[in-house]
């Protein structure tokens, strides 16, 4: 006889909970499984996606790099970095842009470091590019026209390029001397965009050498042309030194600002040389300039179109350019210059050795002057044309005075006491050329008498030969005395008179500078 067992409903309750709790606890882990199968295949297909269009392939970024700059470009070491960043360095690069024979660019770059991000692995993004020792190398400033015009896509967005020890070199030409650029420093922000872009730049200026840093924005850069590409910013230019310049010497500084296109730049700043001076006198003497110029970015020309020039105590405004001669090297600087209400001291101390100045008194100048580019000292190569006038003259040298009040008495006839100051209207005509100033319509007037010379004038030798008449008010008879006064009496209604009726007596001043000869020969 069977007996049949049954279990309690409590127990079979119990055993299909168990159940359902198991099944519960594997679920989870089934799709964990399958999460992590999915997770693993994407992985994959984003690795293999990486592989195939990994842009920091040798390969890769010579291709982009060619399309980028429409130029051959070769690498020498290579290798890829993947972490802290993904990226790539590249050692010994050549980049040659030959699209004109005549004006040909060669570029190297010791190392070019291209830091990306894992993000920009998927945008192409690119966060910094550095270049270390970066050596531009053209045959003339069109050259980089030239290269922008064909310029490709820059199709990875770039956020900052960094040039550090970088040189800019424009190699000589038929007309034009070798010039170099050292570029400390170079920050270019956005460069890929077609937005304008921040810059910031530290340079060594060749002549005069000094340093410049400049910082501004470039573009939007105009492809079809470059030279209308706009440009601003501001500069400052320190320890300038002009010594390089034959015949000149002080320390200069510049602070200004820049605006306008790369073909044309319109600039305005000023300069403080405190301690200018013409190296062959020796005497410093502060020269401060305000000026707003232009400058033509393909031929390099300068014009000048207002300058303000404060020398010691004296304004001189002046405007000109400094432009190129065909079949000729380097540039003239040519000025237009007017001088007001100058003092004379400022200038004889500028040009003479003397450390007491032979003459002051108020000064204007009206007239031109030209500066070549040859080599020789500043003193001889300055040329300067034009006409000047002093006025409230005084002779710091006592000889000199004295010689001219001698003169003033004998022209009155008086023994007044002379004044101080006896030279009046002293004005002319000067060409300067060659270190040597010649003077025609030179006149003076001292009390009782008017001097009418030419000549010249020397400031490398120092030597004087200048001639002329003396118009007096007195007669010959009146102007000496003793037994000569009485001869001359007799032979005074033949001696050749001016319209005041006074006599005119030929003078002549020779000699050396601060010891002139005076000689006069009355008949």
């Amino acid at each position: 006889m069977y007996k049949l067992v049954t279990a309690a409903p409590e127990s079979i309750t119990e055993s299909a909970r168990s159940r359902g709790q198991q099944a519960k606890r594997r679920q989870p882990r089934r799709w964990l499984r399958v999460t992590l199968i999915l997770a693993g295949a994407a992985m994959s297909a984003v690795l293999l996606l990486l592989v195939q269009n990994w842009p920091f392939a040798r390969g890769k970024v010579i291709a982009d790099l060619e399309e980028a700059l429409h130029a051959k470009v070769e690498i020498g070491k290579f290798h890829q970095t993947y972490f802290p960043y993904p990226g790539c360095v590249a050692q010994d690069v050549t980049v040659s842009h030959d699209g004109n024979l005549l004006n040909p660019t060669h570029i190297t770059i010791r190392k070019l470091i291209i830091q990306g991000s894992f993000r920009g692995l998927f945008v192409k993004h690119v966060p910094v590019i550095r270049a270390e020792g970066l050596h531009v190398a053209a045959q003339g400033a069109n050259a980089f026209a030239d290269w922008a015009q064909n310029k490709g896509h820059l199709k990875t967005v770039v956020d900052e390029f960094v040039a550090v020890g970088s040189v800019l070199e424009f190699l000589p030409g038929a007309d034009r001397p070798a010039l170099k650029f050292e570029i400390p420093a170079l920050v270019l922000r956005n460069p890929g965009t077609n937005r304008a872009k921040w810059f910031e730049t530290t340079l060594r200026n060749p002549q005069p050498p000094g340093e410049v840093h400049a910082s501004g924005y470039l573009g939007p850069w105009q492809k079809d042309h470059p030279a209308e590409t706009p440009i601003s910013g501001s500069y400052s230019f320190r320890h300038a030194d002009l010594g390089v310049f034959h015949g000149i010497a002080g320390i200069l500084s510049s602070d200004g600002s820049f605006g306008g296109t790369l073909q044309q730049l319109e600039i305005k700043g000023k300069t403080e040389t405190p301690d200018f001076e013409v190296t062959r006198a020796g005497h410093k003497i502060g020269l401060a300039t305000q000026f707003r110029a232009r400058v033509d970015g393909k031929s390099g020309d300068v014009a000048l179109e207002q300058v303000t020039a404060r020398l010691g105590g004296s304004t001189v405004n002046a405007q000109g350019n400094v432009a190129a001669t065909p079949g000729e090297k380097g540039k003239v600087a040519s000025l237009e210059l007017m001088l007001g209400e100058g003092r004379i001291q400022d200038f004889l101390f500028l040009f003479l050795r003397d450390q007491i100045v032979p003459m002051t008194g108020r000064f204007s100048f009206e007239g031109k002057a030209t500066l070549p580019p040859e080599t020789e000292p500043f003193l001889q190569r300055i040329e300067l044309q034009g006409d000047f006038g002093v006025g409230a003259a005084h002779l710091s040298n006592p000889a000199t005075q004295a010689h001219l009040e001698e003169l003033s008495e004998r022209a009155e006839a008086e023994k007044d006491d002379a004044p101080e100051s006896v030279v009046s209207d002293l004005k002319g005509h000067v060409i300067l050329r060659e270190g040597t100033a010649t003077f025609s319509n030179l006149s003076f007037s001292v009390p009782g008498a008017v001097a009418r010379l030419h000549g010249t004038y020397s400031l490398i030798t120092r030597k004087i030969n200048l001639r002329g008449k003396v118009l007096m008010k007195a007669n010959l008879p009146q102007a000496t005395s003793g037994v000569k006064s009485f001869l001359l009496k007799i032979i005074n209604p033949l001696l050749k008179k001016n319209h005041h009726g006074g006599a005119v007596v030929p003078v002549q001043v020779t000699g050396i500078y601060p010891h002139p000869i005076y000689k006069t020969d009355p008949i």
